[in-house]
């Protein structure tokens, strides 16, 4: 991957779209208007890795039976911890109402519960239960496998290389929001 601007894309411009296609060339799956092969896959990756069919997949292959935004909700919650609804909503950049949707079926389902909200008693947090847990860490155990599976026949150096530069990047982009 360079980080040079597509052949024939102008500054910022990415490649011309094909007539009667919806933004790329023609069987080019490239992000119009990125310049930056780099920043075109981070795009399609993590388009791919958060989008709900992959996210279903994922969890069928572990015989998990929820949807998509019940399963980034429990692995939300089992990575940060109990949480008020309202800072769930925040973190999927969804509405209120939206959360409130899936957590009725997870609590519904026996893997959620709410408890009161130790700072302030009139609030809530979404807590997991023992079976909640379980199947957020089959997901996330899931997760791992995929990434072992992607990268199967990666040699090591590539691997170490590659979880080394990511780790870089993701600290990086956490000093540009800490700077804004």
């Amino acid at each position: 991957m360079t980080d040079a601007p597509h052949p024939g894309a102008g500054q910022g411009s990415g490649p011309a779209p094909a007539p009667g296609s919806p933004g790329g060339v023609l069987g080019d799956p490239r992000v119009p208007g990125y310049r930056s092969d780099l920043l075109d896959s981070l795009v399609r990756v993590m388009g791919l890795w958060t989008s709900g069919d992959f996210l279903a997949a994922v969890a069928a292959r572990e015989g998990i039976d929820l949807d998509s935004p019940a399963v980034v909700v429990l692995t939300v919650v089992w990575r940060e911890g109990p949480r008020r609804p309202s800072a769930i909503a925040e973190h999927l950049s969804t509405g209120p109402s939206n959360v409130s949707k899936i957590l009725r079926r997870l609590d519904a389902a026996g893997l959620t519960e709410r408890r009161e909200d130790p700072d302030d008693a009139r609030a809530a947090r979404v807590h997991l239960t023992e079976a909640g847990a379980q199947v957020a860490r089959t997901f996330v155990a899931a997760g791992d496998r995929l990434v072992d599976e992607l990268l199967d026949g990666w040699a090591p150096e590539d691997r170490q290389a590659f979880a080394d530069l990511m780790r870089r990047f993701e600290r990086a982009s956490e000093g540009f929001l800490e700077r804004t």
